[in-house]
This record gives C-alpha cells, structure tokens and sequence, in this order.
C-alpha cells in the first residue's frame, strides 16, 4: 500500500503545480511514503526473529498504527499546501504537529522492546544478531535526533528551511542540514543487519567494527550541519 500510494503521489506534480519550500507539495508525502514502505518491510523482517507470536502480533498493529498516523498529517498538510512539520500557526497545525511527535516517540519506546528483545536473543548467528542490535540502537539514536530539529523549529542550521538541496532528498548544499545524519542514521536499520546477515554471520567482531565507522561517517555530517555548512560545504 505504501509503495502504491508513494509512487501515485510522485506524479501528482504533473497535474497540481503547487510548491512548498522550494519543492511540490507532494515531494514530502511520497519520500514518506516510500520511507515508511521500507521501514515496514524492516520491522516484519526482524519480527521474524523474535520468536513469540502473540508479542510480534502486537508491536506489528502497534506499528502499523503509528506509522498510518504520521502518513495521514503528512498528506493532509500537503494537500492544503501547508509544512506537516515544525507548524505551529494555527491551534489545529501546532495539535497535528504534537500528534506526529507523539507518535514518533512511541514507536521509539517500541523499537527499544524490540532491542530488548533481541539482546536476549541466543539463537541467532552472532555476526547477524550484532547487525541486527548496532542497526537498531544507530536507528535509535537517529530518530532521537529529531528532537533537535524540533527544538530549533527547524532542519537548516544557518538559514531558513527551503534552500536550495540535492535533487529528492532537498537537502541543503550551501548551509547546514540535520536531515542528513537523520537518514543515515535511521538507515543503519537496514545497512548493519544486511552486511551481518551476508558477510559477517558468524563473526560478530567485525561487524561491531563496521558499526563504530558507521556511526562516525553519520556523526561527521551531523558535526557539519551544526556548523552551518551544507554538502557543497558553503
């Protein structure tokens, strides 16, 4: 549902010309879409390990609930040509605003049994086990910071959010973008679990060695959206 409906939305712009932040009104809902699609293939994978039914059952609708939350404020505030994020210019902007964090934050506290979980975990070839565990905790600390994004009411650090970016992502060539170490981070979800999974199954050292440089290549960019510089560091 989310790959069709993501795929639908990235030809809206052809017959809805309207711009938001330098961008179609639609951009953000489909890269949503297609974001959440991939986040859900994610979870029913690692749901897959851990063995309790009627536990996965419940953080899979818990998750589906959440998730279909945020994809509703998404597409609504677009379609009345209005930021989902950082919005607080009316009662009813600022209230959906807070609804998105809510839901964000509990699908976090989610995320954090499913790490439990999976820490108790013996069953698991332990290179795999350790991807799945460093990929999650790295997924952890990126969504956590979103919070500062929302403290600053903003993404760009420098300038006002709407620069000029990379094509798809937006994000910012000539000023600082805490979008970037958001993404990376979110995606050591997949990248970790995978290079466990195919190349270091067995060997758990490794991937932990993988893991640190990782976090370190995501913590340089967040290092340089802090100082104001942009991927074209402007």
């Amino acid at each position: 549902m989310c790959l069709l409906l993501g795929a639908f939305l990235l030809f809206l712009p052809l017959v809805d010309p309207r711009e938001l932040l330098g961008q179609s009104v639609w951009m953000k809902p489909a890269k949503f879409f297609l974001s959440i699609a991939i986040y859900f293939w994610t979870m029913g994978w690692i749901m897959e390990e851990v063995k309790d039914s009627r536990w996965v059952e419940k953080i899979s609708w818990i998750t589906w609930t959440l998730m279909l939350i945020e994809l509703i404020i998404i597409t609504y505030q677009a379609s009345k040509g209005k930021i989902s994020h950082f919005n607080n210019d009316t009662p009813l902007d600022g209230a959906l605003f807070g609804l998105m964090g809510l839901a964000i934050t509990a699908n976090s506290l989610v995320v954090i049994l499913v790490l439990i979980k999976l820490w108790n975990a013996k069953h698991l070839p332990q290179g795999y086990l350790w991807g799945l565990r460093l990929g999650l905790l790295i997924f952890l600390i990126a969504g956590y910071q979103g919070f500062l994004m929302v403290s600053l009411h903003q993404h760009t650090v420098g300038a006002a959010d709407g620069q000029e970016g990379i094509p798809l992502f937006g994000w910012a060539l000539t000023y600082g973008d805490l979008r970037v170490f958001h993404f990376l981070g979110i995606h050591a979800l997949q990248i970790l679990p995978l290079i466990g999974w195919f190349v270091f199954r067995e060997r758990p050292i490794p991937i932990l060695g993988i893991a640190i440089l990782y976090f370190l290549f995501c913590l340089f960019f967040l290092v340089l959206a802090l100082l104001g510089k942009g991927l074209g560091i402007g």
